[in-house]
């Protein structure tokens, strides 16, 4: 977990996690809707770590406190280095909570929005981690469904790390075909959103999102509401990111655009597929160097990050919320598609006017041009005496 906030929330330091003298708290990482995240020591093992703890408000909530578990439960079963790892987790006094690895550095939605859009290579090094984190959670059956910069941390050594699997499903769950789905609205696949299911292209799908806005410091898709945000994400393609980052080459700009397709059969076969492509695009000897270019790029940044902290926290969210909705199956898919039909109806209705447009001005413009070449015709014709002969032509058959 990133030390960002610590001096900003001592605060909430009254709340301490009053655990056993194995661990000593250091300060406040983070204090969220459903949990507080604390900076702590481990003494006996001389290393730094982070304690995440259910509000103790939310111990009596059977969803909260599930989702809470189940996030540790389904993070320590995935050990990889591009996942962060939980070392222990349990209940002291109806406290809940979760020992996990401490990460030094940023997380990515900081970064993006203090830094602006990530140089290209490096976006595609950050993307090719995560997609090796979730190639490991996938094979072993787990879909995370909210991956988002806001869920990745970059270490300040450039390790890659997925965060908080608390809404993890299980790829033979029955929910991944019917009944409730949580997510984040602007990363959410459009499966996902028309209640269809998920699936491991659905974090692909949230991954191109991802690499998107890394991209070109925009979501692919923004509106000024949940309801247009969920039909622009199922029915609209996104705007090209070379549009909005020149600097990103062609190759990478097709790996981006095949994450965003919205047929789950048209994306990536799996993760794997996807971090060999980005491999191919940056080459073998860029790659062998990642955690040296992305720690460089952090550290190039870092200046602009401590100024902007304070100012950035302060900005107001432009888009909907990005808290985690709830998207019912068959009632809201059915719901959906009906929104979706009137809005291709009325695309397809703008189309026709626009190309009925585009053919009468075409058409003009011919009829000009032809025209205009008769009358330079006739005055070349004119011009070199030729024009008496031509008009002459007609007697000669009467």
């Amino acid at each position: 977990m990133s030390d960002d906030k610590t001096h900003g929330l001592k605060r909430a330091s009254k709340s301490r996690l009053k655990l056993d003298e194995e661990y000593k708290i250091l300060g406040v990482l983070g204090m969220g809707g459903m949990a507080e995240v604390y900076k702590a020591e481990q003494t006996s093992l001389g290393r730094m770590v982070a304690i995440k703890k259910l509000k103790s408000g939310l111990n009596q909530n059977p969803e909260m406190l599930e989702r809470f578990l189940r996030e540790g439960k389904s993070a320590a079963n995935l050990q990889h280095e591009n996942i962060v790892q939980i070392y222990q987790m349990g209940e002291i006094d109806a406290e809940h909570y979760i020992i996990m690895e401490y990460v030094e550095g940023r997380d990515l939605k900081s970064m993006v929005k203090t830094a602006g859009p990530i140089p290209w290579r490096i976006a595609a090094l950050i993307v090719r981690g995560i997609a090796q984190g979730l190639s490991f959670a996938h094979q072993r059956g787990f879909i995370h469904r909210d991956i988002k910069p806001g869920n990745i941390m970059i270490s300040h050594r450039g390790e890659v790390k997925i965060m908080d699997f608390g809404i993890v499903r299980r790829i033979d769950s029955e929910l991944t075909q019917t009944g409730a789905f949580l997510g984040t609205p602007s990363y959410m696949s459009p499966e996902q959103l028309k209640g269809e299911g998920v699936s491991s292209k659905s974090d692909l799908f949230s991954l191109g999102i991802l690499f998107y806005e890394i991209l070109s410091a925009q979501k692919p898709f923004r509106a000024e509401n949940e309801t247009s945000l969920v039909l622009k994400i199922i029915n609209e393609k996104e705007k090209p990111v070379r549009k909005l980052n020149p600097l990103v080459p062609w190759r990478a700009a097709r790996v981006l655009k095949r994450l965003l397709k919205k047929d789950p059969r048209k994306r990536f076969e799996n993760a794997d597929e996807l971090s060999k492509a980005l491999e191919r695009l940056l080459g073998e000897d860029f790659v062998a160097r990642s955690a040296e270019q992305i720690a460089a790029y952090l550290l190039s940044i870092a200046g602009r990050l401590d100024e902007d902290k304070t100012r950035q926290a302060a900005e107001p969210e432009s888009e909907p919320s990005e808290a985690h909705v709830v998207v019912k199956g068959p009632k809201t898919a059915r719901t959906l598609k009906k929104a979706g039909e009137r809005t291709r109806k009325s695309r397809r209705e703008k189309t026709d006017a626009d190309e009925s447009e585009t053919k009468w001005l075409v058409q003009t413009l011919i009829l000009m041009t032809v025209i205009l070449g008769l009358i330079l015709a006739a005055y070349f014709l004119q011009a070199h005496g030729w024009l008496k002969y031509i008009l002459a032509i007609p007697r000669l058959f009467h």
